[in-house]
């Protein structure tokens, strides 16, 4: 499919409150994918952006991290009315959500079921159908997660519609994706929970994509 099948970072409020770094602006090969990630070329005039998978502005930390997230390893096909439309209200929020709780980490990736196409030239990129993100907040004493299924299309339609749990994403795209940091009893309860009162969605933001960014 020629992008990441996940992307996974801790974000943590240290981050947010430094200095940013300038945004990168070339994307380039990523040099450990030894078969050769996709090329910039392949998005050209393709009618589709280069997606982030780890955003740029979660990376303005450091100078190092924002080029790196600048490889098109770390690139998913987008319409452009989803990155800068529901994709960026997420992403924005998410910073909200980091900043309160201090620390998150952070799961995203593509849902490859059911492509919409391919593109690319010297690649053949598929375009996903739907993207995921999960958030796990790992903090006492209210630890708690939930997901995300945003599908590849402009949407008029508020963030808390697209909540699920882990469990589900998990469900479609057959990862397990907190093995290794929660006990089982725990995992579960977590994947298997969502408690939308516990994520604040930004009623600002919401109103600036249906009003101005979709149309962008």
């Amino acid at each position: 499919h020629e992008q990441s099948e996940w992307v996974a970072y801790m974000m943590d409020r240290n981050m947010l409150n430094a200095n940013n770094v300038p945004r990168e602006s070339d994307f380039t090969e990523d040099p450990k994918v030894t078969t050769a990630s996709a090329h910039h070329r392949d998005y050209s005039n393709s009618g589709y952006t280069r997606g982030h998978m780890v955003p740029a502005g979660d990376m303005a930390f450091n100078a190092e991290a924002m080029r790196e997230s600048f490889y098109m390893s770390n690139m998913s096909p987008q319409v452009r009315q989803l990155n800068n439309g529901i994709w960026k209200e997420l992403e924005e929020n998410i910073r909200d959500w980091t900043y309160k709780a201090e620390r998150l980490y952070i799961i995203t990736g593509p849902i490859l079921d059911n492509p919409i196409k391919k593109i690319g030239k010297s690649s053949k990129v598929t375009v996903p159908s739907a993207f995921y993100k999960i958030l796990l907040d790992y903090e006492d004493p209210d630890r708690k997660a939930i997901a995300f299924i945003i599908p590849h299309e402009v949407s008029d339609r508020r963030l808390e519609e697209y909540m699920v749990s882990v469990d589900e994403v998990e469900r479609l795209t057959g990862l397990d994706f907190f093995n290794d940091m929660i006990n089982d009893a725990e995992e579960e309860k977590i994947e298997s929970t969502i408690d939308k009162s516990k994520w604040k969605v930004s009623d600002k933001r919401y109103h600036l994509r249906i009003t101005k960014w979709n149309y962008e």
